[in-house]
């Protein structure tokens, strides 16, 4: 029989029974502790090259209009069509706090630490929405550990509006039974809205348990910062492209190549050389399997459940089939490759955040094997027929084996797009000689992805900080 009934609040909630203060410890404690093991994760991922390069808009945007503009002027200042609020706030706490030669690596540390609260956030939220403690787990160490993470989109300012839409979801299903829980997610989901626009795809949720008063302040802060990145842009609208947009086949057919295969390899060029050797199928099929388990978990799950499975979904294809319309190029045109692109097949960062809500799809069929196994207290156990309930044992033990794989087997890699530098510390330390016999002029500070990004900063804030 489909299960249609939300789970019984707190029954998930991890925090093991005992008095009422022992209970509100361990609420507190387990979720401080998570965000501690999700960041040394996340940092221990990186290199220390990764570690020390400045990526692309964290400098040439948001340090340089700082300089020019200050740290009010900059905060609410549109880039490519856009507000960047939680970056620009990152960049100026990073440029505050640190010597100029230690910006880069300050930079990274703190949208580690950024990226690990959504992960105890996440942990947090699916507490009544999901049943498995080990699903939770998982979907709590997706965004530190997706296999395409570092590749761009990790420890830099300029992607961590990926982050902040993945926390979406999970803030408007969790269950809201306070004033004060209501609010602090109303903060989180405006200075989402204030970071990336795309969180406008997840404003269907908010008919979910409309009529709970405490969901309205996070109602609130999505419209209003959804709200604000629609003005924007349609004041300071983005460049319109300059070539055809690609074509629904290569939409498709890319989707399956990059998010839903860069689910499970950071490579590539590995997925790119299995499809000469095999064909399309050899991403396809599996792609095509994956929806069946959806469909399956649709049919098994229990309402928050479906919801959440839905909302993993509609987010991949949001970020995918989104972000590909907007910015068209023939590097995305999958369904017209021949075999020298396949085995040039480049990672894009709409991949590795697509990617996440792949995952998380992965994970919600999980739970809902493992509850419809009985290998879940609270799960409602399909015990009447034996055979049944170790079928759905299995498949919610193997797909969470899939992804504790997917995590592993990519943890290290040494071929994201700032391994090779420029260091930053090195360009600070070179721009010296030059500050010193000029101390009234800029310095031009190379950072990654090419020689046509260059930070200008001030002499006198490199002087300062050599004196130090």
């Amino acid at each position: 029989m489909l299960e249609t009934r939300p789970p019984v609040g707190g029954a998930t909630d991890g925090v093991a029974g005992g008095s009422p203060v022992r209970r509100r410890l361990l609420a507190i404690a387990a979720p401080l502790l998570l965000w501690i093991v999700i960041a040394a994760a996340g940092w221990l991922r990186l290199t220390p090259e990764v570690r020390n390069t400045l990526w692309a808009e964290d400098g040439k945007v948001f340090l340089e209009e700082q300089y020019r503009l200050g740290f009010a002027g900059a905060l609410f200042h549109d880039y490519a069509g856009y507000l960047h609020v939680v970056p620009r706030i990152l960049v100026a706490v990073a440029s505050g706090v640190a010597p100029i030669d230690r910006f880069a690596v300050t930079v990274s540390v703190l949208c580690v630490v950024v990226t690990a609260a959504v992960g105890a956030a996440v942990w947090v939220l699916t507490a009544g929405v999901l049943r498995s403690v080990v699903a939770r787990l998982l979907l709590a160490l997706v965004p530190a550990l997706v296999p395409l993470g570092p590749m761009e989109i990790q420890a830099n300012a300029a992607n961590l509006h990926w982050f902040l839409m993945f926390l979406m979801p999970f803030a408007l299903l969790a269950p809201v039974r306070s004033w004060v829980r209501g609010i602090l997610l109303g903060v989180a989901t405006l200075l989402a809205g204030l970071t990336e626009i795309q969180i406008v795809a997840f404003f269907p949720l908010f008919f979910v348990g409309i009529r709970n008063r405490y969901r309205w302040p996070i109602i609130a802060g999505s419209l209003i910062g959804g709200a604000a990145q629609v003005i924007t842009t349609l004041t300071h609208p983005r460049a319109a492209p300059t070539v055809p947009h690609n074509t629904v086949a290569d939409m498709v057919l890319g989707y399956a190549v990059q998010p839903f295969a860069g689910s499970f390899t950071w490579s590539m060029p590995t997925v790119g050389r299995q499809i000469v050797s095999h064909g399309v199928w050899v991403v396809v099929l599996p792609l095509v399997l994956a929806a069946l388990l959806a469909v399956a978990g649709f049919w098994f799950g229990a309402a928050r459940q479906r919801w959440m499975l839905a909302s993993m979904l509609w987010g991949s294809a949001a970020v995918w089939f989104g972000a590909v319309f907007l910015n068209p190029n023939e590097m995305l045109a999958f369904a017209h490759f021949d075999d020298g692109r396949w085995l040039g097949n480049w990672t894009f960062r709409y991949s590795a955040s697509a990617s996440m809500y792949v995952l998380g799809a992965f994970i919600v069929i999980a739970d809902i094997a493992l509850s419809r196994g009985g290998l879940v207290r609270s799960g409602p156990s399909d015990a009447r027929d034996a055979g049944v309930s170790w079928a759905f044992r299995i498949v919610g033990v193997a797909l969470s084996l899939v992804v504790v794989l997917a995590f592993a087997l990519n943890y290290s890699m040494d071929k994201a797009n700032r391994q090779g530098g420029p260091v930053w510390d090195q360009q600070i330390r070179m721009s010296e000689p030059q500050c010193t016999r000029t101390p009234e002029a800029d310095a031009s500070v190379q950072i990654a992805p090419g020689a046509q990004w260059a930070v200008t900063v001030p002499c006198a804030i490199i002087d300062q900080d050599a004196e130090r």
